[in-house]
């Protein structure tokens, strides 16, 4: 990955947009990006983090707070980069969400972040996404590293590689496990956890299962079991106890189940026995019974014989008479039909004679009407439609009337229109000039205001470069001050320097017969640095001072020569004049289109009013045309009429007013009377004739039947329930004489009556005696070899429970050991190493190794970093402690114990090795810009030559290394810089090159 341009707009500390040329840069592989305190050296990396993975690093991450403060309101922040992955050259584009000013009214508006991530291709950029989602998927895909990853490995962070070298245990497992991404190693742990709960919670429920399983045996043998077994029950059942306990509880239920089966036997045949006893003696009694019965039933029918030989008679008279029931019947409807019909005739009080006749006349009459009903329609639909054209021909008159009115009143209305829209299109030509002068004093009254404004600034910003000249000045002298006093007190520092044996760095001798004394109020070099800095720091702000004069000074030139010729004082008046002016021309401009149509609108109404006049004019005279021809089409009509009504005799009796609805509705009533009354002549006469045919059948009938006349039959017959009682009498008679006589001819009757009885109380007795022995042996036999079932049955879930338990248990036992030992609570884990820790530890061997190969270097093969097992104070766990070896002495060093430069140096190797492990752990990705942020203050003139060579080795390959300091021997010793200056404006860029 190589950056090639940076652009920053409103970010951090920079107002406007400031831009980095990374390829211009890198020509001499090694810059430096130096500044001020705070003006916002870390801000750059800040911005190559956030245009990739949309977040900043560090601390920094949890403000939420990226758009400038300095930048003017309405200034959308932006981050623009142009890098290089393999062979793809991509262009990434973000916003961070901000606040901006509502466009109208008051307050802010949430503007929500986006990004545009476009790729070079063919000579032009094509859009890959728009997403943030995707975005931070594609560019994990790119590099292969997730941001932290990218932080660590490309942007050294300030300070954090110093935490991770005197790091815990536990804070360096959380480091490297969000680095190397092993948290799958943790997952793995917490399953084999929960593997174990769930293994434990089932071997348990499996358990639990055996116990009542094992209770309910108990309860069903009636034996106890040792107490032991409640405890574990699974080593009962594997040393065979629980086995024989079964089998001996089993094979006394079998013994007690086959004794039941014996007893009850023996009481089944007792009981047998005494039941056919009782059962003999029952039958001979109900024998002698039946006998008793039938007996007394032939006395008893024998002494009614005479009542039964009445019943026969009159049964048999009472048939012979029922043939002629229907007949006597139909006879007596027939006679009352013929009655009703002979009234409802009488009630006419007509001739029979002249019935047809005056109902010939009637159909007559109301033929003639119902054929003149056509010419009757047409007259009414005549008189409807004069209706209508009465109607019509009132609205046509009104409609005249109106049009009339529209065409005289039109022309005054088209004049009035005509004369708004020439005053509208007069308004609509001097708005647009009215609106460009308003422009044109709004911007100069802002730039009088703003050259006012820049007035009282410069006056400020003149004040403090006078101050800072004075501060860079008082500075210079007590920087010379202090170096004069130091080369002065040289001689006695470099003594203080020798060391017995060792060669002197001045003469090379390796005696020192009269070293000098330092003196005691003697200028170390540490304070020469303090001062030195306090001056670059005093010349930088001088510098931003004299920037911020000149930019200030050219903004008020230009806004001088553009309000040249102007009348400041007269600018918000000439304004206000404006607006009006544009306010009143507005509406009369923006009403144009609206005047103009209105204007044709009105043209066009008097034109459709004229032609609708006409229209109007030759509609009214047809309409007129057609009512005098209704007119003359009624009155024949009705004349018509009047000849039909005196033809048809009826002039004098239906009055000629009458509708010719009613008169064929009257006429048509008087047809079907005259019908209803010659059908109910008919009717009487066919009436009496069927009653008179039905009286002569009705005599020969009871003549055939045996009796003297109708009369006498009728009388023979029964009511019906009369009928029923006296047969059924007859019935019950003859067939219990039959019955009785039948059980008499019996055998077994006749045998019975012939013994004596027998005692049946005492048998009785003996069969419920004998019953409940049998019940009592069935019960015993019936619990017994439920019993010995139950006991069975349990036996054999036993068994299938506790061979389900077995895996659970060996299940339970594997997974908790190896949950114990990937946990470290193992006694097999002597280091209480978790699993990921372990993973991490072989991570941290192979960076301490990447961090050797240039530790080495950075210390004059002195220090070298290690990696032990062991736990650290204080810790629970150990895996991923570190030590630094000191090979001058041998001596294994804690690294809290390094000075602040020792400590510099180590971080550094440990933090280029932590980058190039994790850059290999993500695929191999190539790194070609990297970035190291501040710590070389701390460093002596020889170590800071070391840790530069390394440096310089990483440049290998075309690595471009950037180096964020403000130490002054980097800004010496390094000639490609990147400058930020800082100002109450906010922050600016510069590019300083090595050949420039």
């Amino acid at each position: 990955m190589r950056l090639h341009h940076l652009s920053v707009t409103a970010f951090g500390p920079f107002a406007g947009t400031v831009e980095v040329d990374f390829d211009e840069l890198s020509s001499a592989g090694l810059f430096l990006l130096t500044g001020a305190t705070g003006a916002g050296k870390t801000s750059v990396l800040d911005a190559v983090c956030f245009a990739l993975y949309g977040q900043v690093p560090g601390d920094r991450a949890g403000a939420k707070h990226l758009r400038s403060d300095h930048a003017a309101p309405q200034v959308a922040p932006e981050v623009r980069l142009r890098l290089s992955i393999g062979e793809r050259e991509l262009l990434f584009t973000r916003s961070p969400a901000w606040m901006r000013p509502k466009l109208r009214g008051t307050g802010e508006t949430k503007v929500q972040a986006h990004v545009l991530v476009e790729e070079l291709r063919d000579g032009s950029w094509t859009v890959l996404t728009n997403r943030l989602d995707d975005a931070g998927l594609l560019v994990s895909d790119l590099l292969g590293m997730t941001c932290a990853q990218f932080n660590q490995v490309a942007l050294l962070p300030q300070g954090r590689f110093q935490a991770f070298l005197r790091a815990t245990s536990a804070e360096r497992h959380a480091v490297l496990q969000q680095l190397f991404r092993t948290d799958r190693y943790e997952r793995i742990e917490h399953w084999l956890v929960e593997r174990r709960t769930r293994a434990r919670r089932a071997s348990e429920a499996a358990g639990e299962s055996v116990l009542e399983t094992v209770n309910r045996l108990r309860e069903a043998s009636g034996s106890e079991v040792e107490e032991e077994w409640f405890a574990d029950l699974g080593t009962a059942f594997e040393n065979g106890d629980l086995e024989r306990w079964v089998a001996a509880g089993t094979a006394a239920a079998t013994g007690q189940k086959a004794t039941s089966a014996a007893r009850s036997q023996v009481a089944d045949a007792d009981l047998l026995r005494a039941t056919t006893r009782l059962e003999e003696a029952q039958r001979l009694r109900e024998l002698r019974a039946r006998g008793a019965r039938a007996e007394a039933a032939v006395a008893e029918w024998a002494a009614r014989a005479d009542e039964l030989e009445e019943l026969r008679s009159r049964t048999l008279d009472h048939h012979r008479a029922a043939p002629l029931t229907a007949l006597a019947r139909s006879h007596d409807a027939a006679e009352r039909a013929a009655s009703a019909a002979r009234t409802t005739w009488s009630a006419w009080t007509l001739p029979a004679e002249s019935l047809d006749d005056a109902l010939g006349r009637a159909r007559a009459a109301h033929a003639t009407a119902v054929a003149f009903t056509p010419r009757e329609t047409a007259r009414l639909e005549a008189r409807a439609r004069a209706d209508e054209v009465r109607s019509t021909l009132r609205a046509v008159e009104s409609g005249v009337a109106e049009l009339e009115l529209v065409i005289a009143d039109q022309p005054a209305v088209i004049a009035e229109a005509a004369a708004a829209t020439d005053e509208a299109r007069a308004a609509a030509a001097r708005h647009p000039l009215a609106l460009a002068r308003v422009d044109a004093l709004e911007t100069s009254l802002g730039e009088a205001r703003r050259a006012e404004l820049l007035g009282l600034e410069l006056t400020a910003a003149r004040t403090d470069v006078l101050s800072a000249t004075s501060t860079a000045q008082r500075a210079r002298e007590h920087y010379l001050d202090l170096r004069e006093a130091r080369i002065n007190n040289m001689a006695g520092e470099l003594a203080g320097q020798l060391a017995s044996g060792c060669s002197c760095p001045v003469c090379g001798s390796a005696s020192h017969p009269a070293p000098a004394r330092s003196q005691s109020n003697g200028v170390g070099r540490a304070e020469e640095d303090q001062a030195r800095k306090e001056l670059e720091d005093a010349e930088f702000e001088l510098q931003a001072r004299q920037v911020q004069v000149a930019s200030l000074e050219g903004e008020l030139s230009g806004l001088e020569l553009r309000l040249a010729g102007l009348d400041r004082e007269r600018l918000a008046d000439q304004l206000a004049s404006a607006r009006d002016e544009a306010e009143r021309l507005e509406p009369l401009a923006a009403a144009l289109d609206v005047l103009t149509a209105h204007e044709a609108t009105c043209r066009d109404r008097l034109e459709r009013a004229r032609a609708d006049l006409a229209s109007a004019l030759l509609e009214r005279t047809a309409l007129q045309t057609e009512l005098a021809g209704i007119a003359e089409l009624d009155e024949a009509i009705a004349t018509e009429w009047e000849s039909v009504l005196a033809a048809s005799g009826s002039a004098d009796a239906e009055t000629s007013t009458m509708p010719l609805a009613e008169i064929i509705g009257l006429r048509a009533r008087r047809v079907s009377d005259l019908e209803r009354a010659a059908t109910d002549l008919q009717r009487a006469q066919e009436s009496q004739h069927q009653a008179d045919q039905l009286f002569e059948q009705l005599g020969r009938a009871a003549a055939d039947a045996g009796f003297e006349d109708p009369a006498a039959a009728v009388a023979s017959l029964l009511a019906p329930e009369d009928l029923r009682q006296a047969e059924d009498l007859l019935a019950e008679a003859d067939l219990a004489v039959h019955a009785a006589r039948a059980t008499l001819a019996d055998p077994d009757v006749l045998d019975a009556l012939e013994q004596l009885p027998l005692a049946l109380p005492d048998l009785e007795a003996a069969v419920e005696s004998a019953a409940a022995v049998a019940r009592a042996a069935a019960s015993a036999y019936s619990a017994a070899t439920a019993r010995c079932e139950r006991l069975t049955a349990l036996a054999s879930q036993l068994g299938t429970r506790l061979e389900a338990w077995a895996p659970l248990r060996a299940d339970h036992r594997t997974v908790a050991a190896l949950a114990a030992l990937v946990e470290g609570k193992s006694v097999d884990n002597p280091q209480r190493m978790r699993l990921a820790a372990y993973v991490l530890a072989e991570r941290l061997r192979q960076v301490v190794d990447a961090a050797n190969e240039r530790l080495a270097a950075m210390s004059d093969q002195r220090y070298a970093l290690e990696h032990t097992d062991d736990r650290g104070y204080g810790e629970q766990r150990g895996g991923l402690s570190l030590r630094v070896r000191d090979d001058w002495n041998g001596v294994h060093r804690d690294p809290a114990t390094l000075s602040g430069g020792e400590t510099f140096v180590v971080s550094l190797a440990l933090a280029l090795g932590l980058a190039d492990t994790v850059a290999h752990e993500a695929g191999g990705t190539d790194i070609d810009t990297l970035f190291i942020d501040e710590g070389f203050g701390s460093l002596d003139a020889d170590t800071l030559e070391d840790v530069m060579d390394t440096l310089d080795r990483l440049r290998d390959g075309g690595r471009v290394v950037g180096l964020v300091s403000h130490v002054p021997e980097l800004r010496s010793r390094i000639a490609t810089q990147l400058e930020v200056s800082k100002g109450r404006s906010g922050s600016t860029l510069r590019a300083v090159l090595s050949g420039g």
